[in-house]
């Protein structure tokens, strides 16, 4: 019986290479040109024949010795974020002002190390396994998995898995959820209108700004008094501007915030919501008011079965005490676009280590983990791989 961990523990050099490789060149949603160089060359390399899609997106097929099987899915992501690194470390940034600080530089080595493994035991499974790096997760509303679906990423695909890593799991523990696991995320802007005037004669003006603050107030009541406490729900307000003197009332406020909800009944009746509060709180100051509600990503909902088929998989192969169901997030993830498609599970790889210091959280300048967990992730996706193609 093949030792699926113990071959992706032969295979950490090279996956660490890439990884090192990767994090150096860091590139921004839809600009991922050197990191679609490096992996279309790192693929050829090892005999396959890598196709680009929405943009700077690859997709790449192993077959296995008959056909008959399965093709399942395996999804990295690509793109990078606008952070300066702080990490002192060889293969720190060399873009500056550009990082690697969610993981994705990882993700993209753990599908290469199981692609490195499954080209070796070609031989020993029927159908086909399909790697998918796909650009542009970071982008919110404008996304990369659409596209990729949209230009042919999963046609003939019967199962999907993908995997971020998660630095409030301990390291190289696997987190798992059966349905919804990661909210949607969507993004509001608002704009608050008045009448400007000067600040020493406000009777004569109508003040957005002391109406945006009314708003964001009564917006918050939303979770408070409107939505069942058991019901996870998020509104943030992140950004408000209006002004341009101490003595001056302006005319109007802009804002922009974000709506987190794990609920497709909920998210559908959020945008109504919002309108009849500011409707309401506009009015009453005799202002005015503009919505625009973008949907963003969709509520990532893993599928019942392929979850519990990955738990017994993770379990046999780390071991149980590996192994723990996580918590929903109220982060976003393109991954979600996939699961409305075919069957598939997005599971969490731990990165929290307080010894060696990896204790920073993703999207941080500091965020950093312990390279010998990336063989872990690998070893992952293939024992997943392997299991799904026989079903």
């Amino acid at each position: 019986m093949v030792n699926i961990l113990e071959l992706a523990r032969e295979k950490e050099k090279e996956i660490v290479e890439l990884r090192r490789l990767l994090h150096q060149h860091p590139e921004i949603a839809h600009k991922e040109y050197e990191t679609h160089k490096i992996l279309v060359e790192h693929l050829e390399k090892i005999g396959l024949h890598p196709r680009t899609l929405a943009g700077t997106g690859i997709i790449a097929d192993i077959e296995g010795k008959e056909k008959g099987g399965k093709t399942v899915a395996i999804r990295a992501d690509m793109d990078a974020l606008p952070i300066k690194e702080e990490n002192d470390v060889p293969y720190k940034s060399l873009n500056e002002g550009f990082m690697h600080a969610c993981g994705h530089d990882a993700h993209m080595s753990m599908v290469y190390g199981a692609a490195l493994i499954l080209n070796e035991l070609r031989d020993k499974f029927n159908g086909r396994v399909r790697l998918l790096y796909q650009p542009a997760e970071e982008e919110g509303t404008l996304g990369g998995a659409k596209p990729m679906i949209e230009e042919g990423a999963l046609d003939g695909v019967d199962y999907i898995l993908g995997m971020h890593v998660w630095p409030e799991l301990p390291e190289g523990v696997i987190g798992y959820r059966k349905g919804p696991f990661f909210a949607a995320a969507d993004t509001i802007k608002i704009t608050v209108k008045g009448k400007g005037g000067h600040g020493a004669k406000p009777n004569l003006a109508v003040d957005p700004i002391m109406i945006s603050a009314k708003v964001v107030d009564a917006l918050h009541t939303i979770s408070s008094r409107e939505v069942d406490p058991l019901e996870p729900f998020v509104i943030t307000i992140g950004s408000i501007h209006g002004g341009t003197a101490h003595n001056i009332i302006p005319d109007k406020v802009e804002m922009l915030g974000t709506v987190r909800t794990l609920s497709k009944e909920l998210r559908d009746s959020m945008e109504e919501r919002l309108r009849r509060i500011i409707r309401g709180v506009t009015s009453a100051f005799n202002g005015d008011f503009s919505l625009e509600y973008l949907y963003g990503y969709p509520v990532l909902i893993n599928h019942q079965e392929v979850t519990e088929i990955m738990k017994n998989v993770v379990e046999d192969l780390l071991g149980k005490e590996k192994v723990v169901e996580s918590k929903p997030t109220m982060g976003g993830e393109d991954f979600a676009y996939y699961l409305e498609k075919v069957p598939g599970t997005f599971m969490f790889l731990g990165t929290y280590n307080e010894k060696m210091g990896y204790i920073y959280g993703v999207h941080t300048s500091k965020f950093n983990l312990n390279e010998k967990i990336l063989p872990i992730g690998s070893s992952v996706f293939v024992a997943g791989a392997l299991e799904l193609m026989k079903r």
